[in-house]
């Protein structure tokens, strides 16, 4: 009997063996067949860093590869462009990029960038993205925007705020407010946003812009003020925290984005491959979930969606630092 049936599966066995075994073989000669190397542009534990290894580890198990996290930090955020943009365009080198590495960088740094922001590199999606807040100490006397410039303004010049970093968003964000209400504020660089919330919160320099997930616990808890955040909309994470376009400057609107490229000229199915798994992973509940509990919101797109985002911040953020007169070389 056993032999019977035996002899019944047989041939049950051997499809589902060659199924097996041409799957194995189509994975071992199509993409990807070993390890991506994700490159983050900036040293271990930072927001950048944090949103790397959420986005690495769910991309490696869609695509049933490791994607590994390579940290090239160094001139802010230019050192792992550079690599990433001189590298082998096979898909097995990406790279996180930020709104300083692709369009406030070659800005900033036009002379000594090394790489160009948008003809250097292969879109694949927008990952993702969070709000940055304006904090005031508790003593400065402003609750809100409107009371916020007429401060400044009683100052006579006599002010300075924090940053996080020269051409760091938030030093950005300080910008064109500046730019945006009209009014000329000098800055005191820190190296990182932790350093400078630690100033403020000491009441040695009255404001800065900071990341609303970093800041959020010191604002509930009454040690820092929120004047408003610099998105377009209420933030789901402070939806009481009105936006500073809502306060008489509609122009205004920043937030710090990230968004995966490859180096120019990467094959068209290799980046359908790529999107098609960042899509799904960053639509998936639990993914998305990962990324909020932690204070950022995942925003998938086409690679057309997300070239077309990055050429206009890339604009945007040109005229900004020629208004300002910031560039640094």
């Amino acid at each position: 009997m056993l032999r019977i049936v035996l002899k019944a599966l047989a041939p049950a066995i051997l499809v589902a063996a060659a199924l097996s075994s041409s799957a194995l073989v189509a994975k071992a000669g199509g993409y990807p067949d070993r390890p991506i190397h994700l490159i983050v542009s900036y040293p271990a534990g930072g927001a950048t860093d944090l949103i790397g290894r959420l986005f690495a580890e769910a991309l490696g198990d869609k695509l049933g590869q490791r994607v590994i996290v390579d940290n090239r930090g160094g001139a802010s955020g230019m050192l792992g462009a550079r690599f990433a943009a001189e590298s082998k365009p096979d898909g097995y080198t990406l790279i996180i990029a930020t709104a300083t590495t692709h369009a406030v960088n070659p800005w900033l740094f036009k002379n000594t960038i090394g790489y160009d922001a948008i003809k250097d590199f292969t879109p694949i999606s927008y990952v993702g993205f969070t709000p940055l807040v304006l904090v005031a100490h508790p003593s400065v006397p402003a609750s809100n925007v409107k009371e916020m410039l007429a401060y400044i303004k009683s100052k006579n010049g006599n002010i300075s705020y924090a940053n996080g970093g020269t051409g760091s968003v938030p030093h950005m964000a300080g910008e064109l407010f500046n730019a945006t209400a009209g009014i000329k504020v000098q800055t005191v660089p820190y190296k990182g946003d932790g350093p400078a919330t630690t100033d403020v919160l000491g009441g040695h320099l009255p404001y800065m812009f900071a990341h609303l997930p970093v800041v959020l616990p010191l604002i509930r808890s009454g040690q820092l003020k929120a004047i408003g955040v610099t998105t377009r909309q209420r933030s789901e994470f402070a939806p009481d925290i009105p936006t500073i376009a809502e306060q008489g400057l509609p122009n205004y609107s920043i937030e710090t984005w990230w968004g995966v490229f490859g180096p120019a000229k990467m094959p068209k199915d290799i980046v359908a491959t790529l999107n098609t798994a960042v899509r799904d992973i960053l639509t998936k509940p639990e993914v998305k979930k990962m990324f909020f509990d932690r204070g950022y919101e995942t925003k998938p797109t086409t690679p057309e969606e997300f070239g077309a985002f990055v050429k206009s911040e890339y604009d945007r953020w040109g005229k900004i630092v020629e208004t300002s007169g910031m560039q640094i070389n």
